[in-house]
């Protein structure tokens, strides 16, 4: 019974906005300019998006002017 509990936590984790959503304050990245590296990518790499939401974002300052941030970029990274 607790193993089940234990599964069903641990679903109900992955499944908040913030661990689908991409995060520059998780994966610990904030990059100046333009970085190509410095992404979080959301679905596997090889992986087939079908949801704009799996694309990967961006934690470079580069992002702001291309709109491809993660959302808590401003917030972790100091963007403007």
């Amino acid at each position: 019974m607790r193993t089940v509990a234990l599964v069903a936590l641990l679903v109900l984790a992955a499944l908040q906005p913030g661990a689908q959503a991409g995060s520059c304050r998780e994966s610990k990245l904030c990059c100046p300019g333009r970085d190509s590296s410095c992404v979080v990518q959301k679905a596997p790499i090889n992986a087939i998006i079908e949801d704009l939401s799996d694309k990967p974002c961006y934690c470079d300052h580069a992002c702001l002017k291309l709109g491809d941030c993660c959302s808590d970029f401003k917030d972790a990274c100091g963007g403007e």
